[in-house]
């Protein structure tokens, strides 16, 4: 193992080991954002606090984005950007899987959870982009 490596692995299991990290970072630069568990799937999502602090009110416009099997446990990552002066700045993020028993709908209540945090702190987002539709996030 080399010596950066002793830093950000806390575990031998990657899903435990992110999650550690988030959270000894907690308080000062991430926030763990809350995802009701729900059966057949598992969510780390989690914000960055500056980026958010400073400019969540203001932010009128946020894109999320996505991309699948992340990791060898085949996470899909979203993640949230919010819109200043013309450029992307990244707010939040959330890594999810499913182990197939999930009910249907359940990745879209699992990611209103995250959007609802996020809509607290930016109370004043008008516009929202995807890259993708709900046919494909149920998918």
């Amino acid at each position: 193992m080399h010596q950066s490596e002793k830093e950000w692995r806390l575990d031998n299991d990657q899903v435990k080991s992110a999650e550690k990290l988030i959270r000894s970072v907690e308080d000062y630069t991430t926030q763990v954002i809350p995802i009701t568990p729900r059966p057949g799937i598992h969510a780390i999502a989690f914000a960055l606090k500056e980026p958010l602090d400073a400019i969540g009110a203001e932010t009128t416009e946020v894109a999320m984005d996505s991309t699948w099997k992340t990791n060898q446990a085949g996470y899909e990552l979203y993640s949230l950007v919010a819109e200043l002066n013309g450029c992307a700045v990244p707010i939040a993020f959330i890594f999810t899987t499913s182990d197939g028993t999930a009910e249907p709908g359940t990745k879209d209540l699992m990611l209103q959870d995250f959007i609802d945090f996020i809509a607290k702190r930016c109370p004043n987002i008008k516009f929202t982009d995807s890259d993708k539709e709900t046919s494909k996030i149920n998918a």
